[in-house]
């Protein structure tokens, strides 16, 4: 008698702990892409002091002189700032600066994130070295470099100092790129870590 008392008081508290609702929530994030554009927003200053969205607020602020003919537009949630550009042959030229704390990934991670973004095959660590080519912008040293595949065009370079990554890079088709070359490493040139 006292082990069936023992059992129908088990299962009624099975029972009644089942018909009790459940405090468990699904939601769905979708999740960003590392570098999407943004809309257009015209800015005539030709010098820009930029500082970190809410996303790092750690980041310093930085100075650069924006290239005449380039439009600086509202970063994304991962974009420190964004421009657009517009190539004398029409062509559409989307300009990034991204940073990071730490290393921000290695050399290869990067560069062969940036080749399957224009539809190239991933390459090893001694291709990548023939590919990069440094670059003095004041006190800092960068690495660039410049890739293209059928249809698209990658012109990238990046530092690493006072413990942070930071990522300039210029995509877009392959004449509009060559048009705004020089524009890039102009703007590189600009760049002022120490404001």
């Amino acid at each position: 008698m006292k082990t069936r008392l023992i059992c129908f008081s088990l299962t009624a508290l099975l029972i009644a702990s089942c018909e009790k609702e459940s405090n468990i929530k699904v939601y769905r994030v979708s999740k960003a892409p590392l570098e999407d554009s943004a809309s257009n927003r015209s800015d005539s200053m030709p010098t820009k002091l930029a500082a970190m969205s809410a996303l790092d607020s750690t980041a310093p602020a930085i100075k650069w002189k924006t290239p005449d003919g380039w439009t600086e537009v509202p970063p994304s949630s991962l974009r420190f700032a964004s421009f657009n550009a517009t190539a004398p042959n029409g062509g559409k030229v989307d300009i990034s600066i991204v940073t990071f704390p730490g290393d921000g990934g290695s050399d290869a991670d990067n560069v062969n994130r940036w080749r399957k973004q224009i539809g190239l095959a991933p390459i090893d660590d001694k291709e990548i070295a023939n590919l990069v080519r440094p670059v003095s912008v004041g006190d800092s040293q960068f690495s660039a470099l410049d890739m293209t595949s059928a249809g698209a065009r990658v012109i990238a370079a990046w530092t690493r100092r006072d413990g942070r990554s930071w990522f300039f890079k210029m995509s877009g088709p392959i004449p509009a790129l060559e048009d705004e070359k020089p524009k890039f490493f102009d703007f590189l040139q600009s760049i002022d870590f120490h404001s």
